[in-house]
């Protein structure tokens, strides 16, 4: 399973390297387009500051200057310890009589690049004009971001397939899934970039796959509690961990089969809602008892959810503008990204008139639809829109799609090799369309 998805993942971010490189100006997407030869992929802007602070995570708790990524100590601290052996072996390969003699270090020189990075207003902070080579100082924690990257797509596809085998699903409908994952929109955008969007992926996979194994009680208390206090720790490095606890509570309501909140569904929650805020609470200590601050850029810059607060202290009529005004952008990002996944669904759902499954998939299809309806809201009400955002109900479509695919087959509604060859023909075509499209090109 880990090689069959490894090979892929370096199959497909190749073949991204040969898509169409921006044709319009910088300011209409973020990012730098780093040419390799004769193929290329845009590094996106943020990426400058991920790895900068990558190279000195220290930066993070520093009492003089508000770090832009405080609130993601963990994403930094993981390309940190990735980075530390590749940056010894660069400057053993550096410092070497044959690279020098090579001049290795104008080949790895990028003008633009380190341009860039000394003229931007984050770094210059710290002298920044003291560095002769940003490029090749900052090279190892970016190769480290690429191949953390690369692992936590890699989990996000064996997850993927674990899950569906467990819910007894044809390799062929997982194949046929897996390719909106590797192949899609987001990996192209994203992958060759210091950002966390492969978590796009993996965040909802790994939600469902706990409450899946919670459902069929496979997961024993304690360990309930030991994974509450695991995705708090995940919400250190990206913020949608936080919809792990309304599905958890969710699924404790389809267990119980009532949406009255008792005591007893009380008693059980707290003890997981403690373990999972204790990481984010311990954390914002360590911030303000070290640095003396704590900043979470999403809702100071970008007014995530406080936009609310915000709109409705200038008056309701303006809240209800700024309402219907990101009603339409959210929209716009799930015309891009949900439409034919949720068309998909619909069909499906509409050939399946009588879901007739066994009890324990009943359950989780009931708690999945729950499930999207939570991520849709969330990001819905989020105040920040963008594709990259909205992709993350993309994996929970895929999961309902499995199971209304499947469904199918066991009862004998469709054709198995009638479906295999379209699968294949759509498989192409996706392939084709994703490499060969225009963009998307990340922007914030």
């Amino acid at each position: 399973m880990w090689l069959k998805y490894s090979l892929m993942i370096v199959f497909f971010t190749f073949l991204f390297l040969f898509a169409q490189k921006p044709l319009t100006p910088t300011r209409t997407y973020c990012g730098e387009y780093i040419k390799v030869s004769k193929m290329g992929f845009v590094l996106f802007c943020d990426s400058y500051q991920y790895i900068y602070l990558t190279s000195k995570p220290s930066l993070l708790l520093d009492s003089n200057f508000v770090a832009v990524r405080q609130n993601r100590p963990l994403y930094i601290y993981a390309a940190h310890v990735i980075g530390l052996p590749l940056k010894f072996i660069m400057d053993e390969i550096i410092t070497s009589d044959f690279f020098k003699s090579m001049d290795g270090e104008k080949h790895l020189y990028q003008k633009s690049i380190n341009d860039k990075l000394i003229s931007s207003p984050f770094l210059k902070i710290y002298h920044i004009d003291d560095h002769k080579n940003l490029v090749i100082e900052l090279l190892p924690f970016y190769i480290a971001f690429v191949f953390l990257n690369f692992i936590i797509l890699l989990f996000s596809l064996c997850l993927f397939e674990k899950l569906l085998i467990q819910l007894k699903t044809e390799r062929f409908i997982i194949h046929f899934l897996s390719l909106f994952i590797v192949c899609s929109g987001i990996v192209k955008a994203f992958f060759f970039s210091a950002h966390e969007q492969m978590f796009v992926f993996f965040t909802p996979i790994c939600i469902s796959s706990i409450i899946y194994l919670f459902l069929n009680n496979r997961i024993k208390q304690t360990q309930l509690l030991l994974i509450s206090f695991g995705m708090g720790i995940l919400c250190l490095a990206y913020g949608s961990f936080i919809l792990y606890f309304p599905c958890l509570g969710i699924a404790y309501l389809i267990r119980q089969k009532s949406i009255r909140i008792t005591t007893v569904l009380i008693k059980d929650l707290l003890p997981s809602a403690i373990l999972f805020v204790i990481p984010t609470f311990s954390w914002i200590f360590v911030c303000t008892h070290y640095s003396g601050h704590y900043f979470n850029g999403e809702v100071s810059t970008f007014r995530e959810f406080i936009w609310i607060k915000d709109a409705l202290s200038i008056g309701f009529f303006h809240f209800l503008y700024v309402c219907l005004d990101f009603t339409f952008r959210f929209l716009n990002t799930v015309m891009l990204t949900l439409i034919p996944f949720f068309t998909a669904v619909y069909l499906l759902r509409k050939k399946n008139k009588n879901y007739s499954s066994e009890v324990e998939q009943k359950e989780y299809f009931q708690f999945l639809k729950w499930m999207f309806v939570l991520f849709f809201l969330f990001f819905l009400v989020l105040g920040y829109y963008n594709f990259r955002l909205t992709y993350t109900c993309v994996p929970i479509l895929l999961i309902l799609i499995s199971l209304e695919i499947q469904h199918l087959l066991n009862n004998n509604l469709i054709d198995r090799n009638k479906l295999y060859k379209r699968f294949r023909t759509l498989s192409i075509i996706w392939i084709i369309w994703s490499v060969f499209k225009y963009g998307p090109f990340p922007f914030q």
